[in-house]
C-alpha cells in the first residue's frame, strides 16, 4: 500500500477518487485523512476526521489524530478534550491514555516553570508534545460496513483491490509520460497486439511513437472501475495528451487481466473523445 511505502500525497489522491464510489466508508475515510496529516495537510485531514466523528461518533482514533492537529496549532485544551473522548468512547485505548498524560505531564511541567520564573506572563512558544498517530481503525466493527457483500469479500477487500487497480492505471499513464519505455510495454500482456501480426511488432511501433516526440504530458482523472472480479477487470477514465505536434483529450476504456500475480492490460479502446 502507499501508506505503507510512505508516498502519502498519492495515498490521498487515491482516497479522495475511492470516497467518491465509497462515500460512507470509515476505513478510506480514515486513512485518507492520515494520508493528508502525514503530507503536512492538516485542513483536509481535519476536514475527514471531523466528518468521521460525526457519523461515527463511537470511534477513538479520528479523535486521537485529530487532537494532535490542535496540538500543532498550540490548542492543548482542544486536543485534551478530544482525546477525553476518544478514552469514553473506547475505555482500554491505551494511545489516548498516553496522548492525554503527555499534554497534562507537559502542562503541569509549563505551569511549574512559570511559577519560578519571574515573569508572570507565559511563554511566547509552547514546547512541542509528541503524540502518537493511529494509522488504521482497529476499534471499528461489522455495522460500519453495510454495503459488504455476502460471503468472503468486505468492503475493505474491494477497496484495498480498488487502490491496486486505480495505481495500476495512475503508474501505467507515468512511465508513458515520462517515456519510461520498459516500464510502460510492462503493463501489457506478452499477447497484446491490437492489430499488428505480433506483440513484438506492437512494441516496435508504439517504442517509435512514443520515444519521437520532444515532451510527452499524460493526465489521467474520473478513474470508474466499471466491472471485476478475481481475475479481470474494466477500468474508464479521462485521459488528456499533450507533445509539441498533438493534443487530445479521450474517455478510455482499459481490460486488465490478472496472468499470475500480475495485471496485465489485455485491451485499450478509446471511447470517445472529449
Amino acid at each position: 500500500m502507499l501508506i505503507d511505502r510512505e508516498n502519502y500525497t498519492e495515498a490521498a489522491e487515491i482516497g479522495e477518487q475511492l470516497l467518491t464510489k465509497h462515500p460512507g466508508h470509515a476505513r478510506i475515510q480514515f486513512l485518507t485523512a492520515f494520508a493528508y496529516q502525514k503530507s503536512q495537510k492538516n485542513w483536509k485531514a481535519a476536514y475527514h476526521y471531523k466528518k468521521l466523528i460525526l457519523q461515527h461518533p463511537e470511534l477513538p482514533e479520528p479523535r486521537n489524530n485529530l487532537a494532535m492537529i490542535f496540538i500543532a496549532d498550540g490548542d492543548y485544551e482542544k486536543a485534551s478534550e478530544l482525546l477525553i473522548d476518544a478514552i469514553n468512547t473506547h475505555k482500554s485505548y491505551a494511545i489516548a491514555y498516553q496522548n492525554l498524560n503527555r499534554i497534562y505531564a507537559s502542562t503541569a511541567s509549563e505551569a511549574y516553570k512559570l511559577a519560578l520564573s519571574e515573569s508572570a506572563e507565559p511563554p511566547k512558544q509552547r514546547p512541542l508534545i509528541e503524540l502518537t498517530a493511529l494509522s488504521e481503525l482497529n476499534s471499528i466493527d461489522s455495522r460500519l460496513a453495510p454495503d459488504t457483500p455476502p460471503a468472503q469479500k468486505t468492503l475493505v477487500d474491494i477497496a484495498n483491490f480498488e487502490t491496486l487497480l486505480i495505481e495500476q492505471v495512475i503508474n501505467w499513464a507515468k512511465a508513458w509520460g515520462n517515456k519510461d519505455f520498459e516500464t510502460y510495454a510492462g503493463y501489457y500482456s506478452s499477447e497484446y497486439k491490437t492489430e499488428f501480426e505480433t506483440h513484438s511488432d506492437w512494441v516496435k511501433h508504439r517504442r517509435e511513437r512514443i520515444m519521437q516526440p520532444e515532451f510527452i504530458k499524460i493526465g489521467v482523472s474520473n478513474v470508474q472501475i466499471r466491472t471485476q472480479n478475481e481475475n479481470r477487470a474494466i477500468i474508464e477514465f479521462e485521459q488528456s495528451y499533450d507533445s509539441p505536434n498533438y493534443t487530445d483529450r479521450v474517455i478510455k476504456r482499459l481490460a486488465l487481466s490478472r496472468i499470475g500475480s500480475q495485471w496485465k492490460i489485455t485491451d485499450e479502446t478509446v471511447i470517445s473523445v472529449l
